[in-house]
């Protein structure tokens, strides 16, 4: 929804609220978007209604079809805080209610075992899956291997693009991530090569607006439903399957590679009051909860852990307990 004009009542509102939000640090791009399609929906059916109403808040709030609950939870929580700042202008705004955003169905990560890896990529790099375009046999491999490897969410590897990776100094800059988060991101000299090679095929004639994973068109980025429809193939000639121990994802892959990255930091006995902080940006996370997380899942999948890492923290890290998605 690029250069989206405003056009409903609350247009000003709108604009200063984003005003807001971006003079106290953040980049509000998701915000933006679906604040712009709160806009759409006041202007199309509510044109002349000046306050934010009951009618208008809970219309917003109502699921659509094939949403997922993250989505309407974002789309709830935005209307939320522009209600609020409403309010705090002394205007009348209906402020949804928190019983309309809905409760995640806790998710338990799956860690792929270093067999499952091998097994992943083997059937990758065979192309032994079926696949619309030849290109695909060709990103694909570096793509996987780029998530698993440096811990990209999915939706970050994608939108990388061209001007975005420096192949000479093997670094990848990661931009409008989740919680806005901008970070960089270093490549093993042996993923460096690897991208080095797909670049030299792919990008013959590359500008800084490609994106740098496509299949047939650079200026069009490889879907997400495509690279999951694919990955539900590969994991199934892989022979690996929803079990007690999960429903294997490819955001499994940040998982696992946050689990790998604790559990050497812990067996070559690093300092992990220092660690864990460049963990935490390595990964974008904003809290240190989310890389917490991690240090229980690896007691977890690795008992023989605890031990050395109490030894470290005191025995602050307590055992898991629950889900946690992130």
């Amino acid at each position: 929804m690029k250069n989206y004009v405003l056009k409903s009542n609350f247009q000003s509102d709108i604009h200063n609220f984003l005003n807001v939000k971006r003079s106290s640090g953040y980049k509000y791009t998701t915000g933006q978007t679906l604040i712009e399609q709160f806009d759409m929906l006041c202007s199309s059916k509510y044109s002349k209604e000046k306050n934010l109403t009951k009618d208008i808040a809970l219309e917003w709030a109502i699921p659509r079809k094939n949403e997922s609950c993250s989505s309407l939870e974002n789309r709830i929580v935005v209307v939320r805080e522009f209600a609020r700042y409403l309010n705090s202008l002394n205007k009348t705004a209906f402020v949804i209610p928190t019983s309309y955003i809905p409760k995640k169905q806790k998710y338990k990560s799956y860690i792929y075992s270093n067999t499952e890896i091998k097994k992943i990529f083997n059937i990758i790099d065979d192309r032994r899956y079926g696949c619309y375009h030849k290109n695909t046999y060709i990103a694909f491999p570096v793509l996987f291997r780029v998530l698993y490897c440096c811990g990209l969410r999915i939706s970050e590897a994608l939108n990388l693009k061209v001007k975005h990776v420096d192949l000479k100094n093997g670094v990848i800059a990661v931009y409008e991530a989740k919680n806005d988060n901008d970070r960089l991101v270093v490549l093993s000299d042996e993923l460096k090569d690897i991208c080095i090679e797909y670049f030299n095929q792919m990008h013959k004639r590359a500008l800084d607006e490609d994106f740098f994973f496509y299949t047939k068109n650079p200026q069009i980025p490889i879907k997400k439903s495509t690279l999951r429809k694919s990955f539900r193939l590969i994991l199934s000639l892989a022979g690996i399957e929803k079990s007690k121990q999960g429903n294997p994802r490819i955001h499994d892959f940040r998982h696992t590679f946050a689990v790998n990255c604790l559990k050497k930091f812990v067996n070559e006995g690093k300092d992990l009051t220092a660690y864990l902080p460049i963990l935490k940006i390595y990964m974008g996370h904003s809290k240190f909860k989310s890389t917490e997380y991690y240090l229980k899942l690896t007691n977890d999948m690795f008992p023989d852990i605890l031990e050395k890492v109490n030894s470290y923290t005191g025995k602050a890290i307590p055992r898991i307990g629950g889900s946690y998605e992130e």
